[in-house]
């Protein structure tokens, strides 16, 4: 059975169409989260900065924060988790001392920190809700709605049975999405942190990747090595299974034709059609793990890898 299901998978990639970046820059640190808005890329890294790039990747600024200091009094540079953008303001959550997370506020000018360590929370990712408001998943079985503007907690709730691995927020910032440690996807309405769908045992380990676009949620798990797209409105879902790489990647474009993931040691990342689940191209030229997978259109593709590897694709 699992030849067969090796010579399948093979002979699909056969009938995907290579393709190879149209430009490339690298940065010098791990790309760990990526917003594109008003033709910047805000790109959050592992080296304490936010970058900043235009669409031909040519640097604007950079927006950085303070180092911090491991248990020996070391001082080390801080993951930045996740970043967001709004109304010309820049989210972005960041590693502090023991574990906690610290979110930062930037207008353009200064940046200002608008949650400290003295909170506590073990946070994985922030988004922005409105202006004022944001969601956090943390590290746990739950999110926060926190007040940006007064610098409080207005809500917890608890929405799955695991510890969140990754979050994804809609264009919209009407929901977003959540990953476990457990496989469990789960869809949530943003400004009421009440759940809308959960779904179980489809991906049955921890979800590496995840991203939701309007009634669309792409999935990667790791130990199933299980790629997952549910339609959480529908209540439908498709799944692929990869027999030899977990998927560590994805990313679904503006009107849902396709989903891009990664599920290979050699970093070749496969544009799948959604509706037909035919591989349509293949993504070649990475030479890491690629953790983030964004489209400025429907046609255009940003990616960026844990080696600082930034590319630009266009699908045909």
């Amino acid at each position: 059975m699992r030849k067969i299901l090796l010579f399948c998978v093979s002979a699909l990639v056969l009938l995907a169409a290579s393709l190879h970046p149209v430009q490339q820059a690298t940065i010098k640190a791990a790309v760990l989260d990526m917003v594109i808005s008003q033709d910047k890329i805000f790109i959050a890294t592992d080296a304490s900065k936010v970058v900043v790039l235009d669409r031909d990747f040519h640097p604007i600024r950079e927006i950085e924060v303070r180092k911090i200091k491991d248990f020996m009094g070391t001082l080390n540079d801080a993951d930045i988790y996740s970043v967001d953008v709004m109304d010309g303001k820049v989210l972005f959550l960041a590693q502090a001392e023991e574990g906690y997370s610290e979110l930062f506020l930037n207008d353009g000018n200064k940046t200002i920190k608008v949650l400290d360590r003295s909170k506590m929370l073990y946070a994985k990712a922030a988004k922005f809700v409105d202006s004022d408001h944001a969601v956090l998943a943390l590290m746990s079985d739950e999110a926060v709605l926190y007040d940006i503007l007064h610098q409080k907690i207005l809500k917890r709730a608890k929405l799955g049975e695991y510890f969140y691995s990754t979050m994804a927020m809609d264009k919209d910032h009407r929901y977003f999405a959540v990953g476990d440690e457990g496989g469990e996807v789960i869809v949530a309405e943003a400004r009421s942190l009440k759940r809308v769908k959960l779904f179980k045992d489809i991906n049955k380990d921890k979800i590496l990747s995840i991203d939701i676009n309007k009634n669309m949620v792409a999935a990667g798990s790791r130990a199933d090595k299980t790629l997952a797209i549910y339609d959480w409105q529908a209540g439908w879902h498709k799944v692929v299974k990869n027999p030899d790489f977990f998927i560590y990647v994805v990313g679904l474009s503006p009107d849902n034709r396709y989903v891009v993931y990664g599920d290979n040691d050699k970093y070749v990342l496969k544009v799948l059609n959604v509706e037909s689940m035919e591989p349509k191209y293949e993504l070649i030229g990475h030479k890491n793990i690629v953790n983030v997978v964004r489209f400025i259109d429907k046609y255009t593709i940003i990616t960026g890898s844990e080696t600082g590897e930034i590319m630009k694709w266009r699908l045909k």
